[in-house]
């Protein structure tokens, strides 16, 4: 089974229709969807000391994920504040918005602060493949994870979107990671090509209920997701992501000595993803596993 860790945030997400907070961000989402598919599977990132971040730690060691090389770090945990509408995420709370607490953001650059010693990207060598993100803030350490022979995805989010941004950071990633809900059809498709082109082998778009697009340099593929009733969309994204990756690893998708060969395996994986994400959408959070919470702030 694939090999994945996940390098960058670990937050929780504040559920403010029913009060509990869920364990969250993308880089860990993407390291816990693949462990819960049968994957070995680990953590790099900050953790806060307090009570969420706290609980976050405590499942991760639940569930058996290996964060040796994770930091618990004296602060509050990252978090964001979302809703549930008829099983849709929305971001937001209900109380007049604020500004995110300096401290909370301050977390999400822990990691950079600290860096990756020597010792970790000698344990990062040992993996099959690693998850980055734009909120991770560790682009600098793209060009070393690369000389390692790791396969590198990662998120841009909608960072790709930014001038200059993915001239940045697509040489180095074997795997390019986008969102699509501010982007017409053909903007998509042009920003598939234009990550290929800056050396990216599989670049893919995802937007919702209106499924994936991915291109490999030859064709694109069109991936519509696996509709049900959905309890809780958040995270789908990252479980989509997740099990896209570790199908892809275990089919060895890049080792593919045909185009035949290749297409079959994306396919494959691209099938693999819509199915785990659709089964992502009927827990709570991204994966469950929250504690309750007497505030949105």
């Amino acid at each position: 089974m694939a090999k994945i860790i996940g390098i960058g945030d670990a937050k929780m997400d504040k559920n403010c229709t029913d009060m509990i907070a869920y364990p969250g961000g993308q880089a860990m989402n993407v390291a816990v969807n693949a462990k819960l598919q049968g994957a070995d599977a680990a953590f790099i990132g900050c953790i806060g000391d307090d009570k969420l971040g706290l609980h976050l730690a405590a499942v991760l060691d639940e569930i058996g994920m290996d964060r040796s090389h994770a930091r618990i770090v004296h602060g509050e945990n990252a978090a964001t504040k979302y809703r549930v509408i008829d099983g849709e995420r929305v971001w937001g709370g209900s109380s007049p918005k604020k500004a995110i607490s300096p401290l909370q953001m301050g977390i999400r650059w822990m990691l950079n602060y600290y860096g990756l010693s020597d010792e970790d990207m000698e344990y990062i060598a040992g993996f099959d493949a690693a998850h980055l993100c734009n909120t991770a803030h560790m682009d600098e350490y793209l060009p070393k994870i690369k000389e390692s022979g790791v396969i590198i995805s990662y998120d841009y989010s909608s960072d790709h979107l930014k001038e200059g941004f993915m001239e940045q950071v697509a040489p180095y990633i074997d795997i390019s990671l986008m969102s699509g809900s501010r982007m017409t059809g053909t903007e998509k498709m042009e920003a598939l090509v234009r990550a290929h082109t800056l050396g990216t082998k599989i670049a893919i778009i995802t937007n919702g209920e209106e499924g994936a697009i991915l291109y490999d340099g030859n064709r694109f593929y069109w991936q519509q997701p696996d509709l049900k009733d959905a309890v809780d969309t958040m995270g789908a994204g990252d479980a989509f992501v997740s099990a896209f990756i570790v199908a892809f690893v275990d089919l060895k998708g890049f080792e593919a000595e045909t185009t035949e060969e290749r297409e079959e395996r994306i396919y494959k994986a691209l099938d693999a993803a819509a199915k785990w994400s659709a089964v992502s959408t009927q827990v709570n959070g991204a994966f469950g596993h929250g504690c309750p919470i007497d505030s949105e702030d």
